[in-house]
């Protein structure tokens, strides 16, 4: 066996979490490692846990320390959890109660071939499951020889690790692991420059999945990684493959699950696949935008956009401006036929296409129009479309429009028409911003002060006082709508009244406070309860700068009285010192 590191518990908390470290230190006094034994570099073991079954941990260790690990349960693949701390503590400690064992490559050297295979049946007799790790194996093929796979072995392989998950949280994980071992073979067949079967085997793999996406669950798209090495993969192949009725096949896979992904909505599948074709030979891309074009004619609207920005990047050089811009009439692809139009100098029928779309394009169109020094186009665009709409998007450009161009009245205006659209307190102060240097802003504050008292936007207006530092008059306001609760804000607004109020109003303030304090308390529940002792202190804290701390003895006390059938309560407010 190797000389192997020394590890102290300083070790074992640097590649664990400190709370992992302390429930794995007590995995290991109470006696959870199971068998711990040492193969080589490895430190292995089973680890009671939380299930009937025992983990499998392992740790393995290099000259400098620890150099990895695993363990089976739902969080350990990088061997940083609990049972690994375990393992990692019975091991610093205990040493002496590792047996030494043979690595697993020495122990099957010492068996002859029919020993083997009755080990191998017995495995499979023990985990049938494994059968399929069997046949991946011999599909690899012996050295020196390249039999032709079958593509319905592969389907079936690769069916079989689509349904290996289960239901458990982790299935996915379980899935995608298990389909990464059939993109093995492809691999091991590319290393030996064998792309006709790692084709096969990336084509399979990937179609297989896809075909039967539907039926697995993937919440966080793992099962789609193994996708993503097939499509890799099959970039690898299109790369090596020179003869061209191969390349054709690799060019028709790549666009089967080109086409596969536009159909499902865009999930990414699909991303990586036009810069691999990029690297296909022209008349390649030809026949590949053939295909696209033909699936674009039976596509919906998202389709039709797909693959059209898919033809316009595929084959660039071959588009004249008719032709590029037909595809993207055909596909809806409006930004860029406004950028071509306008390049040009088509400008009416850019304008005219323009006028197609909804108001979110449209906004971005306004721009195009302004890259290409068409300002008052733009503006006449958008200010005909905000005759019609309640879109306040529109509104909004019109206002910067104005403001770029030095235009105060139209800016001003159009300020005011959003903030009484949606009375917010950034928009009150752009107001403000673009009335005062032109001493404007007293009437207008006045007036806006008073229509939203009138209308009883008592949010605001507390919002309002408080940005000003006018806190009698915030305060004012929130006693008037006592009766009716500030909406959206509630008590966060009375709160922050309460901040503001503590040095120049603080008996209000105290009430304020209270009155958070009381209301949670009413809600009953220890997280309430915790929740009102903060307010509970600042109370105690506006007390003491008034040299007024009798009074808070009595407050509290009576509050202790009040809530004395409330044990939870009366520990919380212990906690708090209170």
């Amino acid at each position: 066996m190797p000389q192997l590191p020394e590890l102290s518990e300083r070790d074992i908390h640097q590649w664990i979490d400190d709370r992992s470290c302390q429930r794995g230190e007590k995995y290991y006094r109470n006696g959870h490692i199971l068998n711990p034994r040492v193969q080589d570099r490895v430190l292995k073991a089973e680890c009671v846990g939380s299930m009937v079954q025992p983990y499998r941990v392992e740790i393995t260790l290099a000259d400098e320390g620890i150099a990895s690990g695993y363990c089976s349960c739902p969080v350990g693949g990088g061997g940083h959890c609990k049972h690994a701390a375990a393992l990692l503590f019975a091991w610093v400690h205990e040493p002496h109660s590792f047996i030494s064992k043979e690595t697993i490559d020495d122990m099957l050297q010492h068996l002859e071939r029919d020993e083997l295979v009755s080990l191998i049946h017995k495995m499979l007799a023990h985990a049938p499951e494994m059968e399929g790790l069997l046949e991946l194996q011999i599909l690899s093929g012996a050295e020196g020889t390249t039999p032709v796979v079958s593509a319905e072995t592969i389907r079936r392989q690769a069916e079989r690790a689509l349904y290996s998950g289960g239901d458990d949280w982790q299935s996915g994980y379980t899935v995608a692991s298990n389909l990464t071992e059939v993109v093995a073979v492809g691999d091991e067949y590319a290393a030996k420059d064998d792309w006709r079967n790692a084709v096969t085997v990336y084509a399979t793999v990937a179609r297989s999945v896809l075909d039967n996406y539907e039926m697995v669950h993937d919440e966080e798209g793992e099962v789609l990684w193994p996708v993503g090495e097939c499509i890799a993969g099959l970039g690898r192949a299109l790369t090596a493959v020179t003869d061209p009725v191969r390349r054709e096949d690799v060019l028709k896979e790549l666009f089967y699950l080109y086409h596969w992904d536009v159909d499902y909505g865009g999930i990414g599948v699909n991303d990586e696949i036009p810069g691999i074709l990029r690297e296909a030979t022209l008349a390649e891309r030809e026949l590949v935008a053939g295909w696209a074009r033909a699936a674009m004619s039976t596509s919906g609207s998202w389709g039709k956009r797909s693959y059209g920005r898919f033809i316009l990047g595929l084959i660039p050089e071959q588009l004249d401006d008719e032709t590029f811009l037909h595809i993207c009439r055909e596909s809806a692809l409006l930004t860029d036929l406004v950028e071509r139009l306008l390049k040009l100098e088509r400008v009416e029928e850019a304008v005219a296409a323009t006028k197609q779309a909804n108001d979110y394009e449209l906004l971005r169109l306004a721009d195009i129009f302004i890259a290409h020094q068409r300002d008052a186009l733009a503006q006449q665009l958008i200010l005909e479309r905000a005759s019609t709409s309640k879109d306040t998007r529109l509104t909004h450009w019109l206002k910067e429009y104005a403001k770029s161009h030095d235009d105060p009245e139209t800016t001003l205006s159009l300020a005011e028409e959003l903030f009484w659209e949606f009375p917010r307190l950034e928009l009150y102060q752009e107001l403000r911003e673009l009335t005062e240097p032109v001493g404007r802003w007293t009437a207008l504050r006045e007036t806006i002060l008073r229509r939203l008292s009138r209308e009883g936007n008592s949010t605001l207006l507390i919002q309002i006082y408080l940005a000003e530092g006018d806190v009698g008059s915030a305060l004012q306001t929130l006693q008037k709508s006592a009766h009716q609760p500030p909406r959206h804000f509630g008590q966060s607004l009375s709160l922050s009244v309460a901040r503001a109020a503590e040095s120049d109003y603080p008996y209000e303030a105290i009430d304020l406070y209270l009155q958070a304090a009381t209301t949670l308390i009413a809600q009953r529940g220890r997280g309430n309860y915790a929740a009102a002792t903060p307010h509970l202190q600042r109370v105690r804290e506006i007390y003491r700068k008034l040299g007024e701390e009798p009074a808070w003895q009595r407050l509290i006390a009576n509050l202790r009285v009040e809530y004395r059938n409330l044990p939870a309560c009366r520990d919380e407010f212990d906690k708090a010192g209170l």
